[in-house]
């Protein structure tokens, strides 16, 4: 399964990412599925210290269960290194594993769109090319999936929606009207003023697309390590081929991720609510790979949270539809009380004197 994490710039998704990488080392019995991770950079390299640093803080993980050597990371800077770490390196790296040794069951690409960047005007022909390599990429990827049942976590940048008027009498929906149901969430108000770059042929590929932002809350914590309010941010599931979509919030920790308990909503109406960030594929069903603000284990992972008091609220009743009127109220007035014609001429402006 080919799951993407879409976001701004420090929505969180590398974050996640790494967090997986962990994760994906515990045994079944903890949440993980026994397996190494490997973390295919584009622009920069993988993030040792914070990955060392989740790993020391999160209270599920232990350097006995979970190590770095077991995080095995590429940089491919170009669409061909790409294509042959996919098509090449990977399949040899998994035939030639030592068999006593932890299978592959996480690749992890930060970040997909960094690969076309191109200061080159787009025309057509850039488009197409573009849409090609997808495709390409995508098809390599999903063997790899389908064939050695590993999990594919592909992050994904944003580009900004312009919203532009459209003629009454225009009969084909437009591309930014589609949109909005595959590529950017709903949930609160001003998070549908980003959306998943790479268009239609990219979110075609998608079985899974997880949407993280940035929102202008910030919340106290009733005792924290900093007397600083944390930046509360949004994670919301657009589409999904294994479950409903959702949404909730979350803070960024030393130790990872954290969802903040209690605020999970479905994105539409009569969707079910999901408590965990998570797949089948990557995690098993009882997820500890994000942390929820609460005690596990008896131990106080961060400082229980009230509900937010910032909020989407929904009135029951509904609003009562006024008729609108053709002319407001001043130009009811004037044509009610118009001025003669020769108004002007009637009146009689006195004299300038002269000396």
């Amino acid at each position: 399964m080919l799951w993407e994490a879409v976001g701004e710039s420090a929505a969180g998704k590398t974050q996640l990412a790494l967090q997986l990488s962990l994760f994906v080392q515990l045994p079944p019995s903890h949440g993980g599925l026994s397996g190494t991770a490997c973390y295919i950079t584009i622009a920069s390299h993988l993030q040792t210290t914070r990955l060392e640093q989740i790993l020391n803080a999160h209270p599920m993980l232990s350097p006995t269960a979970c190590t770095l050597s077991d995080v095995q990371t590429v940089h491919t800077p170009t669409v061909e290194k790409l294509i042959y770490i996919l098509s090449t390196f990977l399949p040899q790296y998994i035939s030639t594993a030592d068999q006593s040794s932890k299978p592959l069951k996480l690749v992890v690409i930060d970040a997909l769109a960094e690969l076309f960047h191109n200061s080159t005007k787009t025309t057509t022909q850039t488009l197409v090319e573009r849409s090609r390599r997808v495709s390409e990429i995508s098809t390599l990827v999903h063997s790899l999936a389908s064939k050695h049942r590993i999990a594919f976590l592909i992050l994904n940048e944003v580009t900004d929606v312009i919203i532009r008027d459209v003629p009454p009498d225009y009969g084909t929906m437009s591309y930014r009207d589609q949109s909005r149901w595959f590529g950017r969430p709903n949930s609160i108000p001003g998070e549908d003023s980003k959306e998943a770059s790479l268009g239609l042929v990219w979110a075609n590929q998608v079985n899974a697309r997880i949407f993280l932002s940035r929102t202008r809350r910030r919340r106290y914590f009733e005792s924290g390590e900093s007397d600083q309010p944390m930046l509360i941010r949004r994670l919301s599931v657009v589409f999904n081929s294994v479950s409903s979509p959702v949404s909730c919030d979350y803070i960024v920790t030393p130790q990872g991720i954290s969802v903040i308990p209690g605020n999970n909503t479905s994105a539409p109406l009569h969707r079910t609510p999901l408590n965990r960030v998570g797949s089948p594929d990557m995690l098993s069903t009882t997820d500890p790979s994000v942390s929820k603000v609460s005690s596990m284990d008896g131990k106080q992972l961060l400082p229980s949270l009230p509900p937010l008091d910032i909020g989407c609220v929904e009135d029951s009743f509904a609003a009562e539809a006024k008729a609108a009127t053709p002319e407001d109220e001043w130009d009811s007035f004037w044509t009610d009380n118009a001025l003669p014609d020769d108004m002007y001429t009637q009146i009689n402006l006195p004299t300038a004197s002269t000396s």
